[in-house]
């Protein structure tokens, strides 16, 4: 069956296919891979509701959807009420409804925390709160979700390690949380509960986030990444200690359509369908048979052409046009769904989904 979409992060990886049904493979110790346990399977597994899913989106240890009547759901771990369900409890190998009766049109799973769009383009978020994260003006940690203390409607969110950003209906990206490497891009390195602009007078389309960073496709396609550049995540021809505050240039001047990030590399994609990825390249997440880090961006090996990416921990996930799967990088736990544990250093195959 063909794959429609693909989420990543964390040792797992899940995607949609062309009926509307999720499938996860991978670490599942957290009950993130959905299919009633918290087992390690080499394979994709169906989520064990018959959910019809238009949307997915995984955070470090759990995952979320939206099903075609804009209804939310998550499942994996919920120590911290990253799934909204109005209570804590421990692990959840099952999807379960987020409380409050929401309707979204976009959901985007964090390392400790969840956001949505609702369908006017308001923002609301539950889980963690640390750092100002959830954006609601305090810190506490919220188990359902609540109402980003803002009246900006964004048409674009992301959940990241302990920050989160948006993108307005103008173009404007705003960010809040954690911001002490400068992924909130508004200029210096103090946090915020509440969402700031970003700096530099960019407009995007999309902005996502990684661990300590962030990267924004501007309006013509360009890319554009603030925050921590330890490993080379920012793109930028650099690799350095000193975090960028504001927007820098990704190298190369290249237009991209569709961006993702990882824990510390990033991926893009162009409109031909050419696969660059740069940062952190151990276990060889990059998919450019090296495992160096690098600053600027490097073709994916195997001259497959993709329409969307997902990048994740250590690996890397794409789909083909046709809507095959492949992964890269580091399989120690099936992150691939290849039935192996053997790393890659470029695109390996998905084991083709069972028809349910």
């Amino acid at each position: 069956m063909p794959v429609t979409l693909v989420a990543a992060a964390g040792d797992y990886t899940c995607a949609v296919d062309l009926a509307r049904h999720g499938w996860c493979w991978g670490a599942g110790l957290t009950g993130q891979l959905g299919n009633g346990d918290t087992s390690i399977y080499r394979t994709p597994q169906a989520l064990v509701l018959p959910l019809e899913l238009r949307a997915i989106s995984s955070g470090e240890f759990h995952s979320c959807g939206l099903t075609s009547d804009d209804a939310a759901w998550c499942w994996g771990t919920n120590f911290i009420g990253v799934l909204g369900i109005g209570r804590l409890s421990g692990r959840e190998p099952v999807p379960l409804l987020v409380s409050g009766g929401i309707r979204f049109r976009g959901i985007t799973a964090g390392n400790a925390h969840t956001c949505g769009l609702d369908r006017s383009g308001a923002a609301w978020c539950w889980g963690q709160g640390e750092d100002g994260r959830l954006g609601v003006g305090d810190t506490l940690d919220r188990l359902e979700p609540t109402p980003v203390q803002s009246t900006l409607r964004f048409a674009h969110l992301a959940a990241g390690g302990a920050h989160t950003c948006g993108v307005t209906g103008n173009g404007e990206a705003w960010c809040w949380g954690a911001n002490f490497r400068g992924q909130l891009g508004a200029g210096d390195t103090v946090a915020s509960a509440l969402p700031r602009l970003v700096g530099g007078g960019h407009l995007f389309r999309t902005v996502e986030t990684g661990n300590y960073y962030s990267c924004g496709l501007a309006q013509s396609g360009a890319a554009w990444c603030w925050g921590d550049n330890l490993t080379a995540e920012l793109g930028n021809g650099e690799l350095s200690a000193v975090p960028a505050v504001l927007p820098v240039a990704v190298t190369g001047a290249r237009h991209f359509t569709a961006l993702t990030l990882g824990r510390e590399h990033a991926c893009a994609v162009t409109a031909e369908g050419e696969a660059w990825c740069w940062g952190s390249s151990i276990y060889g997440k990059l998919g450019n048979d090296d495992f160096l880090p690098t600053p600027v961006p490097v073709a994916v090996a195997g001259g497959l052409r993709f329409s969307s990416l997902a990048a994740a921990g250590n690996h890397t996930c794409a789909v083909t046009a046709s809507g095959a799967v492949y992964c890269w990088g580091r399989n120690n736990v099936g992150q691939f769904g290849d039935s192996t544990r053997a790393d890659a250093l470029q695109p390996t195959p998905v084991l083709p989904f069972p028809v349910p």
